[in-house]
């Protein structure tokens, strides 16, 4: 044996696909080709300025040196009056935890909740990174599908045929990456019920909360009698506040898990960065006027790509929310990485392939309107143009 091999775990963890397209993207850039990369998940907008100057007064006043593990408790405070004006949830800064960035937080949520042989729901197509955090926390990731004809949303009579005895958690992501869907009220209720008739953790990933259109609401399962003991909510400051460099967010959990996710979360990064932490406690108190301002322009954003989809005949499920459209390119006869290979190759346009979110995802791919509008509009005139010769 080769005491120099690397750990056998990272050989069964798969590399981002989204990573991948940014490389190829980077490496036309570095070139001078000019790319509409339509493929990043994240705004492009700058920090708002009030969230900036917080941060900036608390590194001029040395706020420099380490926290609580947990957070500042101004910051644990905020997020909690923030859940409390929004979504009328009531919870204790002592069952939040400040996280580096939702992919932080969903990691030492997998990794407190669930043991070897436990299995984990995730609706696919799902977010790139949910089965490897499933592996490494020795459970086994059981993918439920969902589907174009139910609008990409989950379907509660065919989720319990994957219900076991082993079944420990469901991740929930509303509104969904890629697809770009909102699980409804009622939707919500149905997956509630067999959350505590089988007795299994929900972990309420929902960082694009904030993000919905057409007059649609976000609701919480935590808000549901009897599930606020078995829900742990991931949030984040990346999307919302254009803060995604920051590498803030947070985790909210029964007290229980707390205790046990408290350390984890020291075992990886001891405590978030201070002088941020302040500027984060700011983005929740201040006006939201600069998160509707966003909002709006991801709105205006969206309606030209589907007015583009419109005119290439692509069909697509409406979004709702984030800032994603994801069609389906079936029709072009070819695997969505080819399709996107194809695209960026012959129109200079990036998107993602759709099976970057697992195979439930092939034969469609994520376009972002995480660009500016006229970036956009370039882009998918270049597509439309290109597509034609397929």
């Amino acid at each position: 044996m080769n005491k120099l091999n690397i750990g056998e775990r990272t050989k069964y963890i798969n590399p981002s696909k989204i990573r991948e397209v940014f490389m190829k993207v980077q490496s036309l850039t570095n070139q001078g080709i000019k790319v509409a990369n339509l493929s990043i998940g994240r705004p492009d907008f700058d920090t708002p300025e009030h969230i900036k100057e917080a941060t900036r007064k608390a590194l001029n006043e040395g706020k420099v040196h380490y926290t609580s593990s947990a957070g500042i408790m101004e910051l644990r405070e905020a997020i909690c009056y923030r859940m409390k004006e929004d979504y009328n949830l009531h919870f204790d800064p002592d069952e939040v935890i400040v996280t580096g960035g939702a992919s932080h937080a969903n990691y030492i949520a997998t990794q407190t909740i669930l043991d070897q042989d436990d299995e984990i729901l995730i609706p696919e197509p799902m977010y790139v990174y949910y089965s490897g955090w499933s592996y490494l926390s020795t459970a086994k990731c059981v993918s439920v599908p969902i589907h174009e004809k139910d609008d990409f949303v989950i379907n509660h009579v065919e989720l319990e045929k994957y219900i076991t005895a082993k079944t420990k958690a469901i991740i929930l992501t509303s509104p969904h990456n890629p697809t770009g869907q909102v699980y409804e009220k009622d939707c919500i209720k149905e997956i509630a019920k067999l959350a505590i008739k089988y007795n299994f953790y929900v972990i309420s990933d929902d960082i694009y909360n904030k993000i919905l259109f057409d007059n649609v609401e976000y609701y919480n399962i935590a808000s549901i009698a009897g599930m606020k003991e078995r829900t742990i909510i991931i949030g984040s400051f990346s999307k919302t506040y254009a803060m995604d460099g920051w590498r803030i967010g947070y985790l909210i959990a029964p007290k229980k898990v707390i205790s046990g996710a408290i350390k984890m979360h020291q075992h990886t990064l001891t405590c978030v960065n201070t002088f941020a932490q302040y500027g984060a406690k700011v983005a929740l108190t201040d006006s939201q006027e600069c998160v509707e301002k966003m909002v709006s322009e991801f709105d205006r954003r969206r309606c030209l790509i589907l007015s583009y989809l419109d005119k290439m005949s692509v069909p697509y499920i409406r979004p709702r929310g984030a800032f994603y459209v994801f069609p389906n390119i079936r029709q072009f006869g070819m695997h969505s990485e080819d399709f996107c290979d194809f695209l960026l190759k012959e129109a200079r346009v990036a998107v993602v392939p759709g099976n970057a979110f697992g195979q439930g995802g092939e034969g469609y791919v994520r376009i972002a309107n995480t660009v500016p509008y006229e970036v956009i509009e370039e882009g998918m005139e270049r597509f439309k143009n290109t597509i034609v010769r397929l």
